[in-house]
C-alpha cells in the first residue's frame, strides 16, 4: 500500500493505543476487530490512516477500501474489490491467482468475471457457491495472514450494499486464530435505515469485534489541531469562534479555518454555520476551470479516474491538469492509488454535488453515463461493479428506457458475483421501470417480464428471502405463456426449490409437475435437469425405491444433452442404490466413475458430495479397508485444495464417521479437530458430533459426551435424513446406557426406530434393535445383581419384540443382505444378547462367532466388546479360555483408549481372579483431563475464566506470550468454542479449572 505523509494526529492517543495493544495479540494470532463511528468529519478516515502507518511500519500488511454512496442498490462488494485492486497493485501482480496461487481463482472469476483467462465454473447451488466464495477470501486472508499481519480496513459501511455486510459479518464468526485486525468505520449521524442497523447488530455480536465511538473535539485538542495547520500559534477567540460553529467536528473546523483565510481585511464575511455553506464558499474562490472539473468529479463520485475525467470535461489536457493541480493544493481533491483522485472528504463531494442544479446534474450524469456504456474500461472497475455506476448515471438522467436495459445488467452482473441481494434490489427496480416505460419500449431491454421476475426470484432465494422467491416465481408463472412448456417446467422447479425450506410436500408437487410437463420433450438438458431435481427431493426425504428409476433416467439424459454435473448426479446417486440394494460392485463401480467425471470437470463441490457418498458406501457394504483408503484419499486432497465451505464440511463430517468405525479413532479425532475449527461446523457437523459423543461416553467422559450428543440433537430439528436420525439416537441411547439411565435409553432406541422404520432403512433398524436389546439385557442383569428376578414382564416384553423385530427384518432384508454384512453380525448379536436377558445356560460360542464377525469387518470396538461378553459366558462355564480372550479384549480396548469397556473388563477379570498380564488402564503420564486437555492447558483456561489476556497469562505462568497464545488456541480447538469467553463460559459450566 502506498504510504503517504500525514500530518500530526491530534486527541485520539487512547484510542491509537487500544487498537495498538490489540494488535499485539493480532501478531500472536488471535483475531479482532473494532468498529469506529462518529459523525461525518469527527476523524475516522483519520485514525485509520495512524493504524495504518503503524502496521505498515511494524512490517504488516494492509488490506483497505472504501464504500461510496450511489442511488440505491450499491455496487457489489465494492469496498473489498477496491481493497483487492490495491493489494494487486501494490504486489505488482495481475490477479489473485497470480499473487496467491491457483485455488484463488474462484476470487478472480467472481470480482473479476470478464478476465479471459478465467474458466467458467460448472453450475451449482447458488448459496453454496457464496458460502464457498466468502470461505475463499477467508482463505486468502488467512494465507497472506501466514506472511505477515494483516489489517483489514472497510470505511463508510454506511452506504455498503448487503453482499458487503454480509461477507463482514461472516468474517467476524470464521475469523478466529487468524492473524487478522478487522476495522469497519461507519457514520452514526447518517438515517438509521436499510441493511445497516441490522448489519451493526451483527457486526458486534462477532465475539472479537469492540465498539470505538469517536467523540468530537474538545476546545483544548481542537486549538492543538488548529495550531498545527495554521504553523504558530492562533487568537484565543479565533480558536473559541470556531470551536463553537464547528462542534468540534475536526473537518467541519477545518474547513472554517480555511475559509476565515479568504476574508479580504476591508471586507467582513460572515462564516456560515454548516459545512455545505463553508465548502461552497471556499469553491467559490477557485478559477472557473477548477469549478467545473469539480462539479464533475461530484457528479463521478468519490473517486475519480482521471481517462474518464478527461473524456467528460471537454477540457484540454493542459488546463485540465492545471485545475485538478488547484483543486489538490486546495486540499479538495488528493492523488489517489493508480491514475485518479479521491475527494478529501465525502462532505465536499456531497456539498459540490447539492449545489448543482436539477438540468445540471441530469447533464453531467448523461456524459458520464455515455462516456462509460461506449468504453466500459474507462471506469477502472469490474463489470460486477462497472453496471451499477451505468445503472446509476442513467437512472439520474431521467431517459428511463436506457435506465431500464442499465437496471437489469447490473442486476445480471450482481448475480455473477453472488451479490443476491443487490441483484434482487436491481431486479426489483426494473420491474418498477418497467410499468412506467412501458411493453413496447421495455421490449428493446431484450428480456421479457416472466425473464424478469424468475431472475428476481432466483435472487430471492439466494439471499434467503425464500417466501419472496416463492411469489416472484409464481408471479412469473402467471406471465408465461402455457405454450411455453420449457419455460414453465423450469419455472416449476424452481419453485419446487424455493418450497423445500417452507414446504416439502409442496415442493414434491413442483418437482413431480416440471417432471410431467417435459416427459417426452426435446429438450434434454432441461430434462435432466427437472429429473435429477425431482430424484434428489425423494432421496432425501427416504423415499428410495421411488428415486432410483428416476436416478438412472437422469443419467441417460445428462449424457445425451452433455451435462457434467446431472451426470455426475445421476452416477453418484444410482451407484448408491445398487450398494445399497444388493449389486455393491455395480453400484461402487458408477461412483467411482461419478468421481473421475467430477475431478475432470474440477467441479469441486460435486467432488466433495461423491467423496462423501462413496466413503460411507464402501464403509456400509463392509470393504473396509477400501472405504478407509478413500477417506485418506479424500482428506489428502482437501489438504491440498485448502478450503473449508458447506459441502467440504458434509465431506469431512462423513470421513469422521466412517474412521470411527474402523477403529482409526485418533485419526478421526484429528479431522474432527480440523472440522470444528471451520465456522461451519456448528451447523453442519452432525455426524462429528454423533463421533465425538459416542467418544465421550467410550472414554468415560460424561459431561464431554452429553455436550457433543446435545449439539447433534439440536442439528436434528431441520433435518429429513432418516440416516442422521438413526445415528443421533443410537448416540444418545448409548450414552443413557452407559450411565445406567435405561428409560432414557429405551425411549432413544424406540425414537430411533420410529423414524428409520417409516423410511424402510432395514439395516439401521437392526443395529438399534440390538443396541434395544443390550440396554434390555443389562437391565436384566442389574436386577439380577440385587437379587430380583432377572426380567421383568416389561423387560421381557420389550425384549422379544426387539428381537422379533430385529430377526424379521434381517430376513426380509433379501438381496440387500449382499450390501450389510454388518447387520447379519447385528442380527446375531441381537440373539447373543436376548439370551443374555433370558439368563440362561451360557453359550460363549455366540460371542465367539459375533466377535469373529466384527474382526473381518475391521470393527475392533465391537469385537472387543464381543469378547467381554464371551469371557463373562467363559467364566461362568468355568473354562480356561476366558483369560485370553479377555486379555485380547483388554489389549483392543486398551489401544482404543476406550475407558469405560476397559472398566469393565479389568473389573470381570478381578471378580474371576483372571491374570491379564499388564495393567490394561496404568495410568497416563498426564492426568486424566476432559476433552484431552494437558495439566498446563488446564491452569491456562483457568486464568482464561478470570478473563485474562495472553500478555497476562503470560506473566502468571512465566511463559512467553508466543506459547500463551499457543495454548489458548489448543484450549479452543479441543473445546470447540469460537473464542476465548466461549471457553470461559465451557469451563465454568462443566468445572473443568
Amino acid at each position: 500500500m502506498r504510504r503517504r505523509r500525514l500530518s500530526p494526529l491530534v486527541g485520539r492517543h487512547a484510542e491509537l493505543a487500544e487498537i495498538s495493544a490489540v494488535w499485539d495479540d493480532v501478531c500472536q494470532g488471535q483475531a479482532a476487530g473494532f468498529l469506529i463511528s462518529g459523525e461525518a468529519g469527527v476523524g475516522k478516515t483519520r485514525l485509520v490512516q495512524e493504524c495504518i502507518e503503524r502496521v505498515l511500519a511494524r512490517g504488516g500488511q494492509v488490506l483497505a477500501g472504501s464504500s461510496f454512496r450511489i442511488s440505491s442498490g450499491g455496487l457489489p462488494y465494492g469496498p473489498i474489490l477496491d481493497a483487492l485492486r490495491r493489494l494487486l497493485r501494490d504486489r505488482s501482480a495481475g490477479s489473485l491467482a497470480e499473487l496467491a496461487g491457483p485455488r484463488f481463482t474462484m476470487l478472480d472469476r467472481t470480482f473479476w468475471p470478464e478476465a479471459a483467462d478465467a474458466p467458467e465454473a460448472p453450475d451449482g447451488d447458488a448459496s453454496l457457491r457464496q458460502a464457498r466464495l466468502f470461505d475463499v477470501f477467508l482463505a486468502l486472508l488467512g494465507q497472506l495472514a501466514e506472511q505477515a499481519p494483516v489489517l483489514l480496513v472497510v470505511e463508510d459501511v454506511h452506504w455498503a450494499e448487503q453482499s458487503t455486510l454480509d461477507l463482514l459479518s461472516f468474517l467476524t464468526v470464521a475469523l478466529r486464530r487468524e492473524r487478522v485486525l478487522l476495522v469497519v468505520t461507519y457514520r452514526d449521524d447518517e438515517p438509521a435505515a436499510g441493511p445497516l442497523p441490522a448489519a451493526l447488530v451483527e457486526l458486534l455480536r462477532g465475539v472479537f469485534m469492540a465498539h470505538l465511538p469517536l467523540d468530537p473535539f474538545g476546545a483544548g485538542d481542537l486549538g492543538l489541531l488548529l495550531t498545527q495547520l495554521a504553523g504558530n500559534p492562533l487568537p484565543a477567540a479565533m480558536i473559541d469562534e470556531i470551536a463553537d460553529r464547528s462542534g468540534g467536528n475536526a473537518y467541519f473546523a477545518e474547513e472554517l479555518f480555511e475559509a476565515r483565510g479568504l476574508e479580504r481585511p476591508d471586507q467582513k464575511t460572515e462564516v456560515p454555520a454548516r459545512v455545505r455553506d463553508v465548502v461552497l464558499l471556499r469553491v467559490g474562490t477557485f478559477s472557473a476551470d477548477a469549478q467545473a472539473v469539480l462539479q464533475v468529479c461530484a457528479v463521478i463520485g468519490r473517486r475519480i479516474g482521471y481517462p474518464l475525467l478527461a473524456t467528460v470535461a471537454e477540457l484540454p489536457e493542459k488546463p485540465l491538469l492545471a485545475a485538478l493541480r488547484e483543486l489538490a493544493a486546495n486540499r479538495v481533491l488528493q492523488a489517489d492509488t493508480g491514475n485518479a483522485y479521491r475527494f478529501r472528504h465525502a462532505l465536499a463531494q456531497e456539498a459540490v454535488y447539492s449545489d448543482l442544479l436539477p438540468g445540471e446534474r441530469a447533464r453531467l450524469h448523461a456524459r458520464v453515463a455515455a462516456a462509460l456504456s461506449e468504453r466500459p474500461q474507462l471506469g477502472d472497475r469490474p463489470r460486477s461493479t462497472a453496471t451499477a455506476v451505468v445503472a446509476h448515471h442513467w437512472e439520474a438522467t431521467g431517459d428511463l428506457p436506457r435506465a431500464l436495459a442499465a437496471v437489469i445488467a447490473a442486476g445480471r452482473a450482481a448475480a455473477e458475483v453472488r451479490a443476491f441481494r443487490e441483484g434482487l434490489t436491481y431486479f426489483t427496480r426494473a420491474l418498477h421501470l418497467w410499468e412506467e416505460v412501458g411493453d413496447d419500449d421495455a421490449a428493446d431491454a431484450g428480456v421479457t417480464r416472466a425473464d424478469l421476475l424468475a431472475a428476481a426470484a432466483r435472487c430471492a432465494h439466494d439471499a434467503g428471502e425464500h417466501e419472496t422467491a416463492v411469489r416472484l416465481v409464481e408471479d412469473a408463472l402467471t406471465a408465461t405463456p402455457r405454450q411455453d412448456v420449457v419455460a414453465r417446467a423450469l419455472l416449476h422447479e424452481a419453485l419446487g426449490t424455493y418450497m423445500d425450506r417452507v414446504d416439502g410436500a409442496r415442493a414434491l408437487r413442483a418437482f413431480t409437475k416440471a417432471y410431467h410437463l417435459l416427459a417426452t420433450s426435446d429438450a434434454l438438458a432441461e430434462r435432466a435437469r427437472v429429473t435429477a431435481a425431482l430424484a434428489n427431493s425423494l432421496s432425501i426425504r427416504g423415499l428410495y425405491p421411488d428415486s432410483a428409476p428416476l436416478w438412472e433416467e437422469t443419467l441417460t439424459l445428462a449424457r445425451r444433452a452433455g451435462r457434467k454435473r446431472e451426470e455426475v448426479l445421476g452416477l453418484k446417486t444410482s451407484g448408491w442404490h445398487f450398494a445399497m440394494h444388493g449389486e455393491p460392485e455395480t453400484g461402487i463401480g458408477r461412483m467411482r466413475e461419478a468421481l473421475r467425471v467430477a475431478r475432470d470437470e474440477d467441479d469441486v463441490e460435486s467432488i466433495c458430495l461423491t467423496y462423501n457418498h462413496l466413503s460411507l458406501a464402501l464403509d456400509f457394504i463392509g470393504w473396509s479397508a477400501d472405504a478407509v483408503a478413500t477417506a485418506e484419499e479424500a482428506l489428502r486432497w482437501s489438504v491440498d485444495l485448502g478450503l473449508m465451505f458447506p459441502p467440504m464440511i458434509d465431506m469431512l463430517d462423513s470421513i469422521v464417521l466412517v474412521l470411527y468405525r474402523n477403529g482409526r479413532w485418533r485419526q478421526a479425532e484429528e479431522v474432527a479437530d480440523r472440522l470444528l475449527a471451520s465456522h461451519h461446523a456448528a451447523a453442519r457437523a452432525l455426524m462429528t458430533f454423533v463421533v465425538l459423543g459416542e467418544l465421550g461416553t467410550a472414554r468415560g467422559r460424561p459431561e464431554e459426551a452429553a455436550q457433543q450428543v446435545k449439539q447433534a440433537q439440536e442439528q436434528l430439528k431441520n433435518d429429513e435424513d432418516p440416516l442422521d436420525h438413526g445415528l443421533v439416537h443410537a448416540a444418545a441411547a448409548a450414552f443413557a446406557m452407559w450411565q445406567e439411565d435405561y428409560e432414557t435409553a429405551h425411549a432413544e432406541v424406540e425414537a430411533g426406530l420410529e423414524v428409520v422404520g417409516a423410511h424402510g432403512d432395514d439395516q439401521q433398524a437392526v443395529a438399534l434393535c440390538v443396541l434395544g436389546l443390550r440396554i434390555e439385557a443389562d437391565e436384566a442383569e442389574r436386577r439380577r445383581a440385587r437379587g430380583r428376578a432377572g426380567a421383568s414382564e416389561d423387560v421381557l416384553r420389550h425384549g422379544t419384540a426387539l428381537r422379533d423385530r430385529a430377526r424379521s427384518l434381517w430376513q426380509g432384508m433379501g438381496v440387500r443382505q449382499r450390501s450389510f454384512p454388518e447387520a447379519a453380525i447385528d442380527a446375531a448379536m441381537g440373539e447373543a444378547e436376548f439370551a443374555r436377558l433370558l439368563g440362561g445356560e451360557p453359550h460363549p460360542e455366540a460371542w465367539g462367532e459375533v466377535a469373529a464377525g466384527w474382526d473381518r469387518l475391521a470393527r475392533p470396538y465391537q469385537a472387543a466388546y464381543a469378547r467381554w461378553r464371551e469371557a463373562e459366558e467363559l467364566v461362568r462355564k468355568r473354562d480356561q479360555r476366558a483369560a485370553e480372550v479377555l486379555r485380547q479384549a483388554g489389549e483392543a480396548a486398551e489401544q482404543l483408549d476406550a475407558r469405560a469397556l476397559l472398566r469393565e473388563i479389568t473389573a470381570l477379570a478381578d471378580r474371576a481372579r483372571l491374570d491379564l498380564g499388564a495393567q490394561p488402564d496404568a495410568p497416563s503420564a498426564e492426568p486424566d483431563h476432559p476433552f484431552h486437555l494437558t495439566e498446563r492447558e488446564i491452569q491456562v483456561l483457568a486464568l482464561l475464566k478470570e478473563g485474562r489476556r495472553n500478555r497476562e497469562i503470560a506473566r502468571t505462568l512465566f511463559i512467553s506470550e508466543s506459547t500463551a497464545s499457543v495454548h489458548v488456541s489448543n484450549i479452543l480447538a479441543k473445546l470447540n468454542a469460537a473464542n476465548r469467553v466461549e471457553a470461559a463460559a465451557i469451563a465454568h459450566r462443566l468445572h473443568l479449572a
